[in-house]
């Protein structure tokens, strides 16, 4: 499973193209993660989107009330024989609750999101969009069988989520407020392959879920 993710590009820490700042209030940024395009000003608290070179503001990171969580922003959590360094957390809200999702990478900058949903936690990377034309693209339905590398996966939940607040960095744009639908596919041994749809657009992510007991956090000091 790990073989299609190969050929990510490195997500490590680099020094900007050319020196950015916040639109807002002038606070200079050295340098970004290459990944990172959505954050929170530390000066301000504006939210920014970086694009090449340049930054524009967001808004604000919307309402995230503290709960008891498993890990946060600054952990290290140890699995599948990696240590994911906990960078970005956003909260989607489906009407009956809500999950978090978190953005973390490895120290050879490899990303995956880390998702918790009432305890439960699976860690996935993003498919390829070669995969995505390959024949995940169209209308799917609860029961509804699809084959990706290989492997059979049955459509158990498709519902509408939104965004309602996230900290720290992410490497995408989140749009705060929005509602788009999802999908979550079952496959053997754990496996879950999970879609989310847009107009205009879909994303689709493959993990499997894992025992919180065999998780080894090392949490931030401080």
């Amino acid at each position: 499973m790990i073989g299609i993710f190969d050929d990510l590009t490195d997500c490590s820490v680099t020094m900007a193209s050319a020196p950015v700042s916040c639109p807002n209030c002038g606070y200079g940024f050295d340098a970004l993660r290459r990944s990172t395009r959505m954050f929170d000003c530390p000066s301000c608290g504006t939210t920014l989107f970086r694009e090449g070179d340049a930054l524009a503001p967001l808004g604000n990171h919307g309402e995230m009330h503290d709960t008891p969580m498993l890990f946060g922003i600054g952990d290290t959590v140890h699995a599948e024989e990696r240590a994911y360094s906990v960078l970005g957390h956003v909260r989607y809200d489906y009407g009956r609750g809500f999950w978090d999702e978190m953005w973390a990478e490895d120290p050879q900058g490899y990303g995956a999101w880390i998702s918790i949903d009432e305890g439960d936690v699976v860690i996935q990377r993003a498919l390829p969009d070669e995969a995505v034309r390959a024949g995940l693209m169209g209308e799917l339905r609860l029961g509804a069988q699809v084959r990706v590398e290989n492997r059979i996966y049955t459509v158990t939940e498709m519902d509408a989520a939104t965004a309602v607040a996230f900290r720290g960095e992410l490497p995408e744009r989140i749009e705060l407020g929005d509602t788009h639908r999802f999908v979550n596919a079952s496959g053997a041994a754990g496996a879950l392959l999970s879609g989310e749809v847009w107009d205009g657009g879909e994303s689709w992510f493959l993990g499997s879920w894992l025992d919180p007991f065999d998780l080894n956090v090392e949490r931030q000091i401080g």
